[in-house]
């Protein structure tokens, strides 16, 4: 077992395998973890990258399929049938694309936004564009400015370069549930 773990830091493709399954756990702690093991010369910076890409984009199509399947499940068939259910999921469709991009961007909306568009049965290849133009966006900039920070020059050679990755986790998760908490404000003071 210890040698499974040796051998992935010699071998690129099971780190990249790492990562794209850590991302379907924690999705934050794989792009930091990725853009470090890059900056540290542990992985390429485009297998990183790609790693993570592939991980966020599989993750998202998993949400949505299983959303899809929601279907089979009588009482969220019976809702999405509904005359209220039809009508979101029309006013929905008719912004899809745009719709699936701002979720991406929304801290604590993927998992459940993407569940929803599988269950309105979004049109997969308006989802897919969607998510993949978003994707590129987040990995790109995400991923990009952590590895810049990791490869700084004055923590190249210091022994708290990997001291970064939690902090910066604490960082991106406060950060992400500071936004949610002030969109979950705004919209109970627009229902009042």
């Amino acid at each position: 077992m210890f040698e499974f773990f040796t051998d992935a830091n010699q071998n690129p493709l099971i780190l990249m395998l790492i990562i794209i399954l850590t991302s379907y756990i924690l999705e934050d702690a794989a792009i930091i973890g990725a853009a470090l093991l890059a900056a540290d010369s542990s992985l390429p910076y485009s297998l990183g990258l790609i790693a993570v890409f592939t991980g966020i984009v599989s993750g998202d199509l998993i949400l949505y399929y299983l959303g899809v399947s929601g279907h089979k499940i009588n009482w969220v068939h019976e809702k999405l049938s509904s005359p209220k259910g039809l009508a979101i999921k029309s006013r929905f469709n008719h912004r899809a694309f745009l719709s699936v991009f701002i979720i991406r961007f929304i801290p604590g909306l993927r998992g459940i936004g993407y569940l929803v568009c599988g269950a309105l049965r979004v049109n997969v290849f308006i989802f897919l564009a969607s998510i993949l133009f978003a994707s590129s966006i987040w990995c790109g900039l995400i991923y990009s400015a952590i590895y810049w920070l990791g490869d700084a020059l004055w923590l190249t050679n210091s022994p708290w370069r990997w001291l970064m990755a939690p902090v910066l986790f604490i960082i991106l998760w406060s950060a992400n549930k500071k936004i949610n908490n002030s969109l979950n404000k705004d919209s109970f003071l627009e229902r009042t």
